[in-house]
């Protein structure tokens, strides 16, 4: 095997540096959504305890009543779909869910322990043909947002071995 070259030790540590930063920034953005979602999530949770979901369907069933704008009526009728007690009730449980899993992934890649890039990939990649699907029959940019966020996430972390390596050993 020949010696490594300056060059190449100077490539590899360049590399190495811009994963790091690439790296940071899937950890912040775990850390930020988890956040996100376990707050909704409890607010939401808090809101159908006691009762705000009701009071939210009865004004939006007012706003619909009164309202001549076609974007206003279809607002209404939207809230009204969403603000029964049980939606909120899984929507909320939904977050809290999502939002523990992801803030395990983004300490799990925070510690670099050798598996946590196999748990975030396949945690993120396993929603991906539902996004993909969702995002045809109903397209927004929210939903392309999400699934270009994700497929970037997954393609980032496959080869990044070396990222997570035990000192002085290589990860596999």
């Amino acid at each position: 095997m020949r010696p490594k070259s300056a060059e190449d030790r100077r490539s590899r540590g360049a590399r190495h540096g811009s994963d790091a930063v690439g790296l940071r920034i899937v950890i912040a953005y775990k850390f930020i959504k988890a956040t996100s979602e376990l707050l909704v999530g409890t607010v939401f949770l808090f809101l159908g305890s006691v009762g705000l979901a009701d009071k939210l369907a009865r004004a939006a069933r007012e706003i619909r009543h009164h309202a001549t704008e076609m974007w206003s009526i279809g607002l209404a009728e939207r809230l009204i779909d969403v603000s029964t007690a049980h939606h909120v009730f899984v929507v909320a449980m939904a977050l809290v869910v999502d939002g523990t899993v992801t803030l395990v992934e983004g300490w799990a890649l925070h510690h670099r322990f050798r598996w946590s890039r196999w748990l975030v990939v396949g945690t993120t990649s396993l929603l991906l043909p539902v996004e993909a699907v969702t995002l045809v029959r109903h397209p927004t940019a929210g939903r392309a947002a999400v699934l270009l966020v994700n497929m970037v996430i997954v393609l980032y972390l496959i080869p990044r071995r070396d990222a997570f390596a035990l000192k002085g050993e290589r990860a596999q």
